[in-house]
């Protein structure tokens, strides 16, 4: 079943993907600069839809210069990044009585689904729930989305790589940082808040995927992608790494969609019964997230190693292959 706006997939440019493990939904940005957007799939419905909004999904002009490690670039990308968010009560705002939990004030829950252009500085989100309603995608106008839109503020730099855990932090490269940060969406998207991991100009020169594993641990691809477009790339150099570090989290997959959990919302501080048979539902978090407590990479006194801090799994194969 493949209609005009059902079935997106023959002419789209991917950039990145998120999905919605117990709903059945895919999340995929497509930055073609003609057309750019964020491209829902129903596995249940077998259809595909796309929302647009240019105020916030095409590339800015103000962020359109790179400069990673002496290489300098001028290239106008749209919507790249992309991100699911944990569940929150849209009807409870922290700051006005911080003794109520966002999760548990009652059964209102919505998840946010995050993204930000190649060329932007900024932050945004849509609601899930908008997005994966082909109804109202279908019927909303230009302003109606863009109403939806929230911008968080500004990065300190250009963005590529981005992924949520189940705990409810964000991580995400700054290109012109030569950095991996960390930003707690249950807090203001500040500088205070946006917290530097790891930095390294050697082996974090353009960070461009990540994923987690079953352990906790945090996989971030970094392929200097910077050199490959202007033309500078050396064969005879590790330029494709898979740099490891512990969390302490899973993927943004395994966030429950029990929100009674709370275990979405806060750090494991040792082991934990996470069958919830009080409230006679299970969480969809597996035993292997039950992880001992652990440093963040560059979190404590000995942050300021910086990425010494990374425990990095040198991928050279790759390299070596692209040299042959």
């Amino acid at each position: 079943r493949c209609s005009e706006e059902r079935c997106l997939f023959g002419r789209l440019r991917i950039g990145s993907l998120c999905v919605r493990a117990f709903g059945g939904f895919a999340y995929i940005t497509d930055n073609s600069g003609s057309d750019p957007g964020i491209v829902v799939f129903s596995r249940r419905l077998h259809q595909s839809w796309k929302v647009r909004e240019n105020n916030s999904m095409r590339a800015a002009q103000n962020a359109v210069q790179f400069a990673i490690n002496g290489t300098e670039l001028t290239f106008s990308i749209h919507i790249d990044a992309i991100a699911l968010g944990p569940y929150y009560n849209p009807n409870v705002q922290n700051d006005i009585d911080p003794q109520v939990d966002p999760l548990l004030a009652n059964q209102n829950y919505e998840r946010n689904v995050y993204y930000s252009p190649l060329s932007s500085y900024h932050l945004y989100s849509l609601p899930a729930s908008l997005l994966r309603d082909p109804e109202y995608v279908a019927k909303a106008t230009p302003r109606d989305i863009l109403e939806a839109v929230t911008d968080y503020g500004r990065k300190s730099s250009q963005t590529d790589g981005m992924i949520m855990d189940n705990q409810g932090e964000l991580y995400y490269g700054l290109l012109g940082e030569h950095s991996i940060a960390r930003w707690d969406s249950y807090k203001p998207f500040t500088p205070k808040n946006q917290i530097i991991i790891a930095r390294d100009r050697t082996h974090i020169q353009w960070v461009d995927g990540m994923g987690f594993d079953h352990e906790g641990y945090l996989y971030v691809v970094v392929n200097r992608l910077h050199n490959f477009v202007a033309g500078r790339m050396r064969p005879e150099e590790t330029n494709f790494r898979i740099l490891r570090g512990k969390t302490n989290a899973l993927s943004y997959v395994q966030t429950p969609n029990n929100v009674f959990n709370n275990d979405v919302r806060y750090k494991y501080d040792g082991e934990v019964d996470n069958s919830l048979l009080h409230y006679g539902v299970s969480s969809t978090t597996p035993v292997s997230s039950r992880l001992e407590t652990a440093s963040i990479f560059g979190r404590g006194a000995a942050g300021a190693k910086e990425a010494s801090l990374v425990t990095m799994v040198v991928l050279m194969v790759v390299a070596k292959l692209l040299a042959a």
